[in-house]
């Protein structure tokens, strides 16, 4: 029996720039932009997932059980002193946060 996973990029604390690329055991899963989210069927059991906006990665064990549905939120944002920049240049540092749901 299959699980689901969904990622969803819809926080409003989202800065709104960058896309966040996410696999799933090595593979390609879901290239998201502010607002999106992605469901998909997997196999259950334990599987790596990672993220990353092109700055920062983020690294993530799942283990799913078969009939459940694992939600992530993620979310690029910046920091109070970087957040200047990047709302004048569109440049700076920008973290990416994962949080399961």
């Amino acid at each position: 029996m299959n699980a689901a996973l969904t990622i969803a990029r819809q926080s409003p604390d989202d800065i709104g720039i960058r896309q966040v690329f996410a696999t799933l055991d090595g593979e390609p899963f879901a290239v998201l932009v502010n607002g999106e989210a992605v469901t998909k069927d997997v196999p259950a059991g334990e599987h790596r997932m990672r993220l990353h906006n092109t700055l920062v990665w983020k690294n993530v064990a799942i283990d799913l059980k078969p009939g459940e549905h694992a939600r992530f939120l993620v979310t690029n944002r910046a920091g109070w002193g970087p957040y200047a920049l990047v709302a004048t240049l569109g440049v700076g540092p920008i973290y990416l946060k994962v949080e399961r749901r």
